[in-house]
């Protein structure tokens, strides 16, 4: 069963957010090695990308990616760079390619390098505080943040420049030229999970992934007899976490607090407990769970133009489309996350095909609604 894989990823996901946060202090969100965001870059004059890879504070790597076209090959520049910081800037110690530039890519590589210092530079002009209370943020996921009026010549001269700690190393969520066009923005966030994962060095875009994307007939669900999905957790010797969500006798127990529909969706009910010192809706908080939960993973690329994320009311709800180059399956995956103690949250977590989503997005949807959390 195709979903079947995805069960030790959930449960890895729920203890990679305990260790995310047991690594770093509170009053900042840090990047960890391995942590990279890709931009579309519309300053070229075709489709291109420009990723950035964390290693370390003195190691990085940068990569520019643009497709074949019918009349311009691919292009594909990788290199790691060496830095120092010095008064709140890098400075290039070294560098070498991964994969080397042609001899007419000097422009490429210059601005790549022109990249690294600017927006290093400009990030730290920013006080060091939560950009986003998303608790209490009425703006849509992509203009969330904090905007700050700037110059970029490289972008036409005047810009905005949309910062949020939900994205990685630079914190830069897009750029806004004069005339109000994203010129600069987030195409997709990850995490590599060890030295062997390639997926930043072969990331390719949506637009390509999708061209080897095979045709599915959707699956229609017919009406069975509702049930629920449900699972009690005790929690200390005096309350239990319980949580339910409205389903039918279509789902399947597949595993310890995990479903299948068929092979067309997998759900899952976990929970979340919060290490000493942090607390459930503080900015940090939600900013660490929604990097964790919208980052892409072993080539499962998280699109970020189809990403939709809401916060308030001690709820995280997170909509996002995934595409796997690799396997060549689009998945829509949809979690919520519900506030029940300062220290706990739950989680509901629903993965499907998008084609089947898409052919019955009102039954999962009311599925999703239907969460239920609360400490008894």
């Amino acid at each position: 069963m195709a979903f079947m894989k995805k069960i030790k990823n959930i449960k890895t996901i729920i203890a990679a957010i305990a260790a995310l946060f047991a690594a770093a202090e509170l009053f900042a969100l840090p990047d960890a090695s391995g942590e990279y965001v890709y931009y579309l870059d519309s300053s070229f004059n075709r489709e291109s990308y420009i990723g950035f890879l964390y290693y370390d504070d003195s190691t990085y790597e940068a990569r520019y990616y643009a497709p074949a076209t019918e009349t311009l090959a691919e292009k594909n520049i990788d290199m790691l760079f060496s830095v120092a910081q010095k008064n709140g800037r890098m400075e290039l110690t070294g560098e070498r390619f991964v994969i080397p530039p042609q001899q007419e890519d000097v422009a490429i590589v210059n601005y790549i390098h022109d990249l690294l210092y600017e927006l290093s530079g400009r990030r730290g002009k920013l006080l060091e505080e939560p950009l986003v209370d998303y608790e209490n943020n009425k703006a849509p996921f992509m203009q969330a943040g904090v905007f700050v009026s700037d110059n970029f010549d490289v972008f036409g001269g005047p810009v905005k420049m949309l910062y949020d700690e939900v994205v990685p190393i630079f914190n830069l969520k897009k750029i806004i030229d004069y005339s109000g066009r994203d010129v600069f923005v987030v195409a997709t966030i990850g995490q590599l999970e060890s030295s062997k994962d390639k997926s930043f060095a072969e990331f390719v875009p949506q637009s390509l992934a999708a061209k080897g994307t095979a045709k599915r007939e959707p699956r229609q669900f017919k009406n069975a007899k509702k049930e629920s999905l449900s699972l009690r957790v005790e929690i200390g010797k005096n309350a239990a976490l319980s949580q339910s969500v409205l389903a039918d006798k279509n789902w399947s127990l597949a595993g310890a607090s995990v479903w299948t529909l068929g092979d067309s969706a997998i759900a899952s009910l976990q929970s979340l407990a919060l290490p000493e010192g942090s607390a459930a809706g503080q900015p940090q908080t939600v900013a660490r769970i929604m990097r964790l939960f919208v980052s892409s993973k072993n080539f499962a690329y998280n699109d970020w133009s189809a990403l939709d994320v809401h916060a308030g009311g001690g709820k995280i709800k997170i909509n996002s489309r995934t595409y796997n180059p690799k396997t060549h399956k689009l998945i829509t995956d949809i979690k919520t996350l519900s506030a029940v103690a300062s220290n706990l949250y739950g989680c509901f977590s629903l993965a499907v095909y998008t084609d089947d989503y898409q052919a019955n997005r009102g039954y999962f949807d009311k599925m999703a609604k239907s969460y239920s959390c609360k400490m008894e």
